[in-house]
């Protein structure tokens, strides 16, 4: 009898939990945005990306692309009038650039890498062999320092460093990996591209620009030196802030370009060589959380940090784009996905669905980065960009779908109310509610990347409307 009492008294409880459990995967299952949003995302995405084109032999305003390549610029005001190799890339993941233009990217961006020595630009100034350049001229010139558009001697030098940006040559990997799913198929890795200096093998030119980047023997992470005298860019983002010591975004950076590479070769038949970059991509995600995980005053939150030496400040876009990467283990990412969570809700790295690279409650520099060009409150020190936020929503939405519903609805109110009367959305590179400041409009990244960042996590896109499996 009481056996049977207490199994009575247990029915409440457990009804209680299967309706608590019940009520929270249909909160989880809630899709992101409406259909009507959704909609309206894509077609803002795409229409931005599609103002940014400039076909070969084309003209914008005083501009004429005269390779023989179509390219997209980084946006439909030409306020970058070059083919940035970084922004280009940020519009694949999707159909919005067929496998064609893509291929004509790889062949001018191949066409500019030096090698196989070292160029001497001017003393302090050094582009390595079998660099990518940071962007490329409308006449096929590479320039391979963010600042200006000089392809000669009056590029680099302080404040854009000895050596070019870290970021692009894992870019122009991705760019090959992108091309191999457009077209299903590795062709184009298989077969042999012109450089600035002979013709080689693609893979093999792959393999080589993989190993551009500095790196750590051991863990195989990104590094720079000293910031007085190399004062490496680490993302083409953060090219206006010195960082020294291992650094975290490229690492994501060499870490996704490894599994690529190791996708690439698996295709080709070569399993030897996939296996190889297997092991480096596992070796660079054992090293992210101990080099770069920092615990908050909460100890079940945590940030990565930017950098080992100067920069070693909680990276907001970095932990963001880690988690979206599958770059951290399961405990790590819901440490960073928590911490993630209260910085959106508490207001110290969003506001209107757009994301600060650094937190306004970080103490190092009063919410600034440690050395940075860029004053306080601007650009990319202390402005806010709609570059990150697919990866910002995605990695919360593994702790709390809540707010990163919340997030997205944001975004998207911040995106409907900039409407021009040509039916676009202003796109502003970046924003600063608090100045009222923005710059750059039709800046395709702020749109488009976002989009496809959520729909390679599974979040918009699907054919039910519902999130798919996550990374």
């Amino acid at each position: 009898m009481l056996q049977a009492e207490q199994e009575a008294g247990r029915q409440p409880a457990r009804q209680a939990i299967v309706l608590l459990l019940f009520f929270a995967a249909a909160l989880r299952a809630q899709p992101l945005l409406s259909p009507e949003d959704e909609r309206f995302f894509e077609q803002q995405a795409r229409r931005i990306v599609d103002s940014a084109a400039l076909k070969a032999g084309e003209a914008k305003g005083k501009w004429r692309n005269t390779t023989p390549y179509d390219v997209h610029v980084p946006g439909g005001n030409m306020g970058y009038p070059a083919f940035w190799v970084r922004d280009a890339v940020m519009m694949l993941g999707g159909d919005f650039v067929g496998a064609r233009e893509l291929e004509g990217w790889i062949r001018l961006i191949a066409s500019t890498i030096p090698g196989p020595r070292d160029w001497v630009v001017r003393p302090g100034v050094v582009v390595p062999a079998y660099a990518v350049p940071d962007h490329v001229n409308f006449n096929g010139k590479a320039t391979f320092y963010p600042g200006n558009l000089e392809t000669g001697e009056k590029q680099g030098g302080k404040p854009w460093g000895k050596y070019p940006p870290l970021d692009d040559h894992f870019y122009f990997l991705t760019a090959v990996y992108h091309h191999g799913k457009l077209t299903r198929g590795t062709a184009l890795f298989d077969s042999r591209v012109k450089t600035s200096f002979r013709e080689m093998p693609m893979a093999d030119l792959c393999e080589r620009v993989y190993r551009v980047a500095p790196s750590d023997p051991e863990t195989a992470l990104v590094t720079a030196g000293d910031v007085q005298t190399e004062n490496a860019k680490d993302f083409g983002f953060c090219d206006t802030v010195g960082k020294s010591g291992k650094l975290l975004f490229p690492s994501v950076l060499k870490y996704l370009a490894a599994r690529q590479m190791a996708e690439l070769f698996e295709a080709s038949g070569r399993p030897a060589k996939a296996r190889r970059y297997h092991r480096d991509a596992e070796r660079i995600r054992a090293a992210i959380p101990p080099t770069f995980y920092r615990a908050s005053k909460n100890e079940r939150e945590g940030w990565l940090h930017s950098a080992t030496g100067v920069g070693n400040q909680p990276d907001v876009w970095g932990s963001a784009f880690a988690l979206w990467s599958g770059a951290v283990d399961g405990h790590t990412a819901g440490s960073v996905g928590r911490a993630l969570v209260r910085a959106y809700r508490e207001k110290t790295a969003v506001r209107q669905g757009c994301v600060r690279h650094i937190l306004t409650s970080d103490p190092t520099n009063q919410g600034h980065w440690q050395a940075a060009v860029s004053r306080p409150g601007e650009y990319q020190n202390g402005g806010y960009w709609g570059t990150p936020t697919g990866w910002y929503i995605a990695a919360m939405h593994r702790n709390d779908p809540a707010a990163a519903r919340e997030m997205a609805r944001d975004f998207l109110a911040f995106l409907r109310g900039s409407l021009r009367p040509d039916g676009l959305v202003q796109a502003w590179e970046w924003i600063n509610p608090d100045t009222g400041r923005d710059a750059n409009p039709l800046y395709a990244a702020t749109v488009a990347l976002p989009y496809l960042s959520l729909k390679a996590a599974g979040l918009v896109g699907t054919e039910t409307g519902k999130p798919a499996s996550g990374r």
